[in-house]
Order: C-alpha cells, then sequence, then structure tokens
C-alpha cells in the first residue's frame, strides 16, 4: 500500500510518528473493513496483526466462563489495538470486539515489533498508549463500582462520541446494559431522563448525542481522568 492510500493521518497515534516512521510503516500497512461484533483478538492469544483504527470502536472486554463480558476500556482511531511482548511472543492483552463498525490499517506483528525495537519514538507512543488501556480498565473499574449509572452512560457516551467521531451512536439498549454491567431497565430509565433533559435522542437503536456540553456536566471523573491520560501519552507534535 502506498503513501497515497494509507490514511496514516486518520489515527491520532500515526500521525504522531516523524515523516520517516510514517515513510518505512506505509509499505507494510493494509486498510480493512471491520464489521460490527468481529472479535480482533482473544485475551491473552498470541496475536498475528495489531489494529490501527480509522473509524468505529473497539471494547476491550473481560469474558467470564460463562460467557457474560463487560467492558473495561474503549479504542477508538486515537489509539492501537494491540498487545505485550512476552515469553511466548506478542499476545493480546485483552477480549477486543468490534462494537461499532469501521475501518481500521492493520500492521503485521513481525514488522510492529521490528519498527518498536528499532525507534524509541514509535516505542515510546505504544507503550505510553498500552498505559492508557491498563489505566481505563482500572478507572472502569472503580467506575462501575461507585458512579451512578446515568453519570456512568454519560461518560461512556462522550468516550463512544471521542472513538468514533460523530454525534450518531448505533447502540441498543441490551448492548448498553452489557457494557455497563446494569439491568436493561436501568439504562431505559436512565436514557428517556438524558433524553427528557435535551442531552440526547434515542429511538430505535440509535442515540444522537445533542448537547456534548451538558453530558459532559453530567458525566462522572472518569471521563476526564481518561482523556487526560490520552493527552498525556500521545502528546502533540
Amino acid at each position: 500500500m502506498d503513501a497515497s492510500v494509507a490514511p496514516i493521518e486518520s489515527n491520532g497515534l500515526l500521525q504522531r510518528l516523524s515523516a520517516k516512521i510514517q515513510a518505512s510503516l506505509t509499505p507494510h500497512l493494509r486498510k480493512v473493513k471491520l464489521p460490527q461484533g468481529v472479535t480482533l483478538h482473544e485475551a491473552g492469544a498470541v496475536i498475528s496483526n495489531v489494529y490501527f483504527p480509522l473509524s468505529g470502536m473497539v471494547s476491550m472486554l473481560a469474558v467470564l466462563q460463562s460467557g457474560e463480558a463487560i467492558e473495561t476500556g474503549i479504542i477508538g482511531r486515537e489509539g492501537y489495538v494491540g498487545g505485550y511482548y512476552g515469553a511466548r511472543g506478542w499476545r493480546s492483552s485483552g477480549h477486543a470486539v468490534m462494537q461499532m463498525s469501521g475501518e481500521a490499517l492493520t500492521l503485521n506483528v513481525r514488522q510492529f515489533k521490528k519498527t518498536y525495537d528499532a525507534n524509541e519514538d514509535f516505542r515510546d507512543l505504544i507503550n505510553g498508549y498500552q498505559s492508557v488501556v491498563y489505566f481505563q480498565a482500572q478507572q472502569t473499574a472503580a467506575c462501575q463500582a461507585l458512579h451512578h449509572v446515568e453519570a456512568r452512560m454519560c461518560r461512556w457516551l462522550l468516550q463512544a462520541q471521542d472513538a468514533v467521531g460523530g454525534e450518531v451512536l448505533n447502540l441498543t439498549q441490551e448492548f448498553l446494559s452489557h457494557m455497563l454491567g446494569v439491568r436493561r431497565t436501568s439504562v431505559s430509565g436512565s436514557a428517556n431522563k438524558l433524553q427528557e433533559e435535551g442531552l440526547i435522542t434515542y429511538k430505535r437503536g440509535v442515540i444522537r448525542i445533542v448537547d456534548r456540553k451538558g453530558l459532559e456536566k453530567r458525566s462522572c471523573e472518569c471521563y476526564g481522568a481518561v482523556r487526560a491520560a490520552i493527552a498525556a501519552a500521545l502528546p502533540l507534535k
């Protein structure tokens, strides 16, 4: 894939790389479409490709033996979906699922590791973003345990909007209940209240964010904490 085809500038992490590193990566990047529901990585599995989202949204999930899952983090066009290097190869740091369809640039893990080992700037960005993924998991655990469902929903909607870059989110109440770890009736009640206050509209699985500033005021502190972590890990050029 040549430089005219690979939209590196659409991914927040890649666009922060020097022109030299971008040029070295571009021939190895492949643009792919990722439908909703596709699993990118199984938790703890050896991976063959990493993903740099251009659109859509990826959820990192903790999956129990019963099949129940809860979201531990959100990855969008600001970052990448990868893992950590262990004794048995490059492994996924969590169960990664495409929650909103989109596109991504994929990179073979061998080329990823080659670039990671050879370029300090690339290595610093990757390590910094991995710290964001871990921080999100910790912050989400605290959020699920301590914050009211309405504040958590506002936080989640803001993060989802940041990830996809648009005001329209294709989400069902059942999906939101799984991600927030609450009953569907709790999600329905909170969504209705936010709609009555003019912050969102909700109809047939489509949520439209109407008043972002209002959502920010109603959100718990976790949204700001995660945004600050991302800004620290991915400084502007």
